[in-house]
């Protein structure tokens, strides 16, 4: 029999049997699909398959908007068509014509649509239209071919010229829904997701309290877990993206906002003081030996300037001797998220970039300045939980007898968040991987990487290519001259060089390919170049790593001749503080590397570089001296933009951009878009073209010239420079599982794998071999459910969830339950 505890533990699990009227397990209505920005059909579970339970899949979808009177006919044509290329023409502009106050907002009703989508719900139907327009007259021209009105000679002119009305009706101007999401980045904001993430962990009931002990086994395990993939998360977030004022490899702690702790004990780490004098950190943590005889024995500890403090930050008295040290890999730790501690240390050094190397100055901001992209896919698609009837979820956890409230601010970090995770899976079988989810992607976009040097070498793989490494500053041509002609460095790198005057363009001679999607390649043999370095030098101070901005002039012609030509550095050993410096040697014929070393003098405490003898590097070079140039475009082949700039004019849906082709990455959602034509020459049949782009953080262009073939199908292109133009335009649908199947392939999301999000364990008898623990993932998607189906209120009694129409309901049944706790906890024995 039952015990007493056990009857009443019963009771209070089943003290909603039956649910109030309008209350319902969210587990029973979690896969219907939602619709909260009113354009995108937004899914959060995929349903069970032969008998297994639903799991947890962000997947969203772009239907066309409902024409709400879509006209029985669009292409008004005469009757009988007129015979001849330009009688179908002509017939063919009054079609268009008649047409156009078919394509205004006064015959396209908006009102009834969402208040985030009213513009998306106009270029739908509008874009839907237009396109009608031109299926009916292609059709009418291809009937008009059949019935003899247009010989076999005039058809291809036919097309070209309905292609060429079709692209002057879809020209002008377009604006799409601009609802801002808010920030999503550091900047001192702090704002990089975590929140949501925190009041997860708060909300759970901790192992071992009264409140755990109310869950049953069951739910204790999936609490557990979760608990562990909650925070695995936030560890990940913290450590790769959270950064309050910045990231300083040498004041990590107070410009990361954090502390240093273990991932597995949370407990704050201190460098080794071994490692002070070196540029490689090693990390421990410190521990009072428990059997001292000490007021703190046992406790831990870490060290700030030297002196050892209490983890509560308390500056205590210590000797060396009762310290126990245990050593800590820096992959294992993180930080924890504190940004006006007091506790945070100065001078706390960490390797942030995973370099090799802590070095001065400030991270990049691009590698951690937080999510623009997943900001400018929500706005894209209209997730932006803004507007009149923005969501909240206020939750009751009966075991913990706590109710936390779930703002839009944090419902949107879980949108968010989960966007971040992507869309790639892998098979659980190990063969590969897969992209799931919808994405479109045009242009190579800008990486900011280094113009490139490659000197041809005396054998195949024996070539050398300058500069090493990937850093955008280490290496940039500013000037090119041959023959003491300077060259246009906004078109020598063109595949193409245009003619504006004439509207026409024909092939760059120096252009050789393009290789890695966007470095064109030119030939600069015999040409001088000038170009801007960024070489590392060991800082005389204290013997950390400096970068210093240099420029040199590389003479590659007859008048270089015997020449020594520097062309930059080369960081050989962090540990031992060796550097290459590289020479194109014109006398020997070669590139020399002479390594040097820094080395600290005992009297004055300076760091001075030396070079090291006999251990310099020889890589001789071709007689001839062959050379080539690679440069990373910054304004692409347009043809790659032609994709996105479809979907966004001639399917009316938001598109996202970058754009500003001189920074590493800047995304937004384009809320404008304005095309013309500006120019013909008919002879050539080639275009020039202007497209204006504004997007969340700024406005860019695409100007080019464009050749078309005898029907008007475009078959080469060339960009224009000379403008600020957009680096590249993207659109994104995600698909954010924890599993999923593709025929008889099960996948898991490789990121939240990585990350330890999903627990992946191997079971022959789960599909695909493998079973997914995914309960942390579960909860945000049935959180993110009921609060975007309208549902602003749950209770999780038993670790499962239950959401209620009404406040009253969801109160009379807080009181209801608080009684069983009342009782459960007040009962002997318990």
């Amino acid at each position: 029999m039952p015990s007493p505890h056990e009857d009443l533990l019963r009771r209070f699990w089943d003290s909603l049997n039956p649910l109030p009227e309008g209350a319902f397990r969210v587990k029973d209505r979690r896969v219907e699909t939602l619709t909260p920005g009113g354009r995108c059909a937004l899914s959060l579970f995929s349903p069970a398959e032969d008998g297994d339970r639903d799991h947890p899949r962000l997947r969203v979808e772009m239907p066309p908007a409902v024409d709400p009177a879509p006209p029985a006919r669009l292409a008004q044509l005469p009757d009988p068509m007129p015979a001849g290329l330009q009688g179908f023409l002509a017939a063919a502009r009054a079609a268009r014509d008649n047409a156009r106050p078919l394509l205004t907002p006064e015959a396209i009703p908006t009102q009834h649509a969402h208040e985030l989508s009213r513009r998306y719900a106009f270029n739908s139907v509008r874009a839907q239209r237009i396109t009608r327009l031109f299926d009916e007259l292609n059709a009418a021209l291809e009937a008009a071919a059949q019935a003899g009105l247009l010989s076999p000679d005039e058809l291809p002119p036919a097309r070209y010229g309905l292609r060429s009305l079709a692209a002057e009706t879809w020209a002008g101007d377009i604006s799409f829904d601009a609802a801002d999401s808010g920030t999503y980045h550091s900047y001192g904001e702090d704002k990089p997701f975590v929140h949501s993430l925190a009041l997860t962990l708060t909300s759970l009931p901790s192992e071992g309290s009264v409140a755990f002990g109310l869950l049953s086994a069951e739910q204790q395990h999936a609490v557990r877990r979760q608990r562990a993939q909650a925070q695995a998360h936030l560890d990940h977030l913290m450590r790769h993206k959270y950064a309050f004022k910045g990231v300083q490899e040498l004041d990590i702690e107070r410009t990361v906002g954090g502390l240093l702790i273990d991932r597995d004990t949370r407990h704050i780490a201190s460098e080794e003081r071994a490692t002070a004098s070196t540029l490689i950190p090693r990390y421990e943590l410190l521990r009072i030996d428990p059997n001292a005889n000490h007021p703190n024995a046992g406790a831990w500890v870490y060290r700030d300037a030297g002196l050892y403090c209490l983890e509560s930050g308390e500056v205590i008295e210590l000797d060396e001797a009762l310290v126990r040290a245990i050593p800590v890999p820096a992959a294992q730790l993180t930080f924890q998220r504190a940004p006006h501690d007091p506790r945070l240390r100065a001078g706390v050094r960490f390797d942030w970039d995973n370099d090799g190397l802590v070095r001065e100055g400030e991270v990049s901001w691009v590698s951690w300045a937080g999510h623009c992209d997943i900001k400018a896919v929500v706005e894209s698609l209209g997730l932006t939980l803004t507007g009149a009837d923005a969501p909240s979820l206020t939750e009751y956890r009966a075991e913990t007898d706590a109710e936390h409230r779930w703002t839009r601010e944090l419902l949107l970090e879980d949108l968010c968040s989960s966007m971040e995770l992507g869309s790639a899976y892998a098979k659980t079988d190990g063969s590969g991987e897969v992209l799931m989810g919808r994405r479109m992607f045009g242009g190579a976009r800008n990486d900011s990487r280094p113009d490139r040097l490659q000197l041809t070498g005396l054998a195949q793989g024996k070539h050398f290519r300058w500069p090493l490494s990937g850093r955008q500053e280490s290496f940039v041509v500013t000037g090119v001259s041959v023959g003491g002609e300077d060259l246009d460095l906004d078109t020598v790198f063109l595949r193409e060089l245009p003619d504006l005057a004439a509207v026409d363009f024909a092939p760059n001679p120096r252009f050789l390919r393009t290789v890695e999607g966007d470095y064109n390649v030119i030939d600069v043999a015999g040409a001088t170049l000038r170009a801007k370095l960024s070489v590392e030098r060991f800082s005389p101070r204290d013997g950390h790593i400096q970068r210093v901005n240099q420029e040199t002039v590389i003479q590659l012609g007859p008048e270089g001749a015997g020449g020594r030509f520097f062309l930059g550095t080369h960081l050989h050993s962090a540990a031992n503080r060796e550097l290459y410096e590289v020479w194109l040697d014109r006398g020997k014929n070669a590139v020399i590397a002479e390594l040097t070393r820094a080395e600290r003098d005992p009297a004055t405490g300076l760091w001075a570089s030396k070079a090291v003898p006999g251990r310099a590097t020889v890589i001789a070079l071709h007689p001839s001296l062959g050379c080539t140039l690679s440069r990373e475009m910054k304004i692409d082949d347009p043809a790659m933009f032609q994709a996105l700039l479809n979907e966004a004019v001639r399917a009316g849906r938001s598109i996202c951009a970058d754009t500003d082709m001189l920074a590493e990455v800047w995304n937004g959602v384009v809320t404008r878009i304005t095309s013309a034509r500006i120019a013909v020459n008919e002879a050539r049949r080639v275009e020039r073209w202007r497209v204006d782009v504004v997007a969340r953080f700024g406005r860019a262009s695409l100007e080019y010239l464009v050749r078309l073939d005898a029907e008007g199908h475009s078959e080469a292109w060339c960009p224009i420079p000379g403008i600020r133009a957009v680096d590249f335009l993207w659109s994104d649908w995600p698909d954010v599982g924890a599993k999923a199947r593709l025929g008889n392939d099960w996948v898991v999301n490789r990121t939240m794998r990585d990350r330890g999000l999903i627990t992946v364990l191997q079971s022959p008898a789960g599909r695909g071999g493998v079973y997914v623990q995914d309960d942390h993932i579960k909860h945000v998607y049935e959180r993110l459910w009921a609060a975007l189906s309208g549902c602003r209120y749950t209770i999780l009694l038993d670790n499962k969830r239950y959401a209620f129409a009404d406040e009253a309901s969801f109160r009379a049944t807080i009181d209801r339950l608080r009684a069983a706790r009342r009782e459960l906890l007040g009962a002997p024995g318990v």
